[in-house]
């Protein structure tokens, strides 16, 4: 998975960081520090989760953004509404609320962001702080990213196996030839709740039509 590719980098930039300088809120613009994430092959961005503004980047995403420098002197939250496409402008808000109240674990997000070329790209990322303020608050985080590759798109088996062992029963129902009313009957559950699951499992399979259902389930139901 994904997360957990960009979340085993994390530690290992954080463990390079440890080891070189110790980790206050200044280091981030220190030549040593950048030095470290530079040498990740991953887009990397230091924020500063109390103020909410970016303080650097690595070469990387510099090059990615096309920016003339990778630390900023001044800037604010408006480099993410510069960068960032109106669709995900969504992973702010979480993002926000995730290090005020100052939950557990990485956070883990998708992006759309606007390259040098003024393209759109789709990138993965997982975020955690790295330094905390005086009052043991988070204050400085990393969050580390990636492309969103074509390796990462799931095949049509994996989205098969997404569904639950109900979906799964409910597909299998629906093309045996029952309606959704005698399934509802069969399964002992309302009609409204076999029309959710019906949907969920378009959602998930990403077809529109019972004839593209029935193929996925002859090739890869039981």
């Amino acid at each position: 998975m994904p997360f957990l590719r960009l979340q085993f980098e994390f530690e290992r930039v954080t463990d390079a960081l440890t080891k070189q300088i110790p980790l206050t809120p200044e280091s981030p613009r220190q030549e040593v520090f950048q030095k470290v994430i530079n040498q990740s092959d991953y887009l990397i961005t230091i924020h500063d989760v109390e103020y909410y503004r970016p303080i650097c980047v690595n070469e990387r995403l510099r090059c990615f953004y096309g920016f003339e420098k990778s630390v900023f002197q001044g800037i604010d939250h408006f480099y993410y509404l510069k960068t960032m496409h109106l669709s995900t402008y969504y992973t702010l808000i979480e993002s926000m609320a995730f290090f005020r109240n100052d939950r557990t674990g990485y956070l883990n997000l998708t992006y759309k962001l606007l390259d040098a070329q003024r393209t759109w790209k789709t990138t993965v990322g997982t975020s955690k702080a790295i330094i905390r303020d005086k009052a043991n608050k988070p204050k400085i985080a990393m969050t580390v990213m990636d492309l969103a590759r074509q390796e990462l798109t799931r095949s049509k088996y994996e989205q098969y196996l997404s569904l639950t062992a109900r979906e799964r029963e409910i597909v299998e129902l629906l093309c045996t030839g029952l309606s959704k009313k005698e399934i509802a009957a069969k399964l002992f559950i309302s009609h409204g709740t076999v029309g959710t699951h019906v949907k969920n499992i378009y959602r998930k399979l990403g077809v529109n039509k019972f004839a593209e259902l029935s193929m996925l389930v002859e090739q890869f139901g039981r």
